[in-house]
């Protein structure tokens, strides 16, 4: 099974991101999904804390900015999960070296405000900050992520630089779409279900707006359309947690399945009610009510 490199960047604008994300990097705050046991083995090789990271900013910027100016950029380097778990020490300290010298390479070592190798969440990687300061002064996030090319020629070159550890860069050009680090982790930290629920309630039109002596309900399609989402919504983590792994790609199949035959379920609910006014819909909906009345 082939095993992937896998990175992630956001940008931080206002000092307050910045500080904030830096605290959550260096565990000086609350964080949920980390093993406070695990903490003492993550480490550090640039700045200490968040007060020499943030130190190290400040110099960095220039006086001259515009106010939505992006002042740093977060990145989280990591590989897939079965990869760390045949790794050797010496190999997983080689991925962690080799990503910072891709960060150096692409920003200038003194662009790396802050790089932290986490080994207490569920799988390891480094998590940098850098400050997108140009060679000539200019701070400029375009000029190094803008773009698509851009960050598929990064994703390109950071799997080239630790192909030699045995890991690939991932399928370029497929329709898996690019997550934020909050989204990405938000997903996992979900967790897996193997189904989701869909209760009689819920098939039900909801009021979209009431008057005086009417209402606006929900047609067929919005009805389709707001348990397809909750459907998504329910799988999002489980999918997350799948894509992780090449040898969960069966699991994600089977997963995708029970998508379809969720959806299918609901085209085969929704089909009574196509071709119907929302009046004609509301009438149903209150003559159902009597009849659950008198049978009650």
């Amino acid at each position: 099974m082939a095993n992937y490199a896998i990175m992630r960047c956001k940008k931080l604008t206002g000092m307050g991101s910045v500080a904030s994300a830096l605290q959550h990097c260096y565990r000086e705050r609350e964080t949920p999904n980390a093993n406070a046991e695990r903490t003492p083995e993550n480490y550090c090789s640039v700045s200490k804390s968040t007060d020499q990271a943030m130190g190290r900013v400040r110099e960095l910027l220039p006086e001259k900015r515009r106010k939505d100016a992006v002042l740093a950029v977060e990145y989280v380097m990591t590989a897939s999960p079965e990869w760390w778990k045949e790794a050797t020490p010496r190999q997983q300290a080689e991925f962690f070296a080799r990503s910072e010298q891709w960060l150096e390479k692409k920003y200038g070592k003194d662009r790396v405000v802050a790089a932290v190798v986490h080994r207490d969440e569920a799988t390891p990687h480094l998590s940098a900050f850098v400050v997108p300061l140009t060679q000539d002064g200019r701070l400029s996030a375009k000029e190094f992520i803008g773009g698509r090319s851009k960050m598929r020629e990064d994703q390109s070159t950071y799997a080239e630089s630790v192909k030699k550890l045995g890991l690939e860069r991932g399928i370029e050009g497929s329709r898996a779409t690019h997550q934020t680090v909050q989204h990405y982790y938000e997903s996992i930290n979900r967790g897996t279900r193997s189904q989701v629920s869909i209760s009689p309630e819920a098939l039900e039109p909801r009021v979209l707006r009431k008057g005086i002596f009417t209402k606006d309900v929900e047609d067929q399609a919005a009805i389709a359309k707001r348990l397809s989402h909750a459907v998504n919504d329910g799988f999002a983590g489980t999918i997350a947690m799948a894509s992780q792994s090449a040898q969960n790609a069966k699991r994600a199949r089977e997963l995708q399945k029970t998508m379809d035959a969720q959806q299918k379920r609901l085209q085969s609910v929704t089909e009574p009610f196509k071709g119907l006014s929302r009046e004609q819909m509301t009438e149903i909906l209150m003559m159902a009510q009597r009849f659950k009345q008198q049978n009650q």
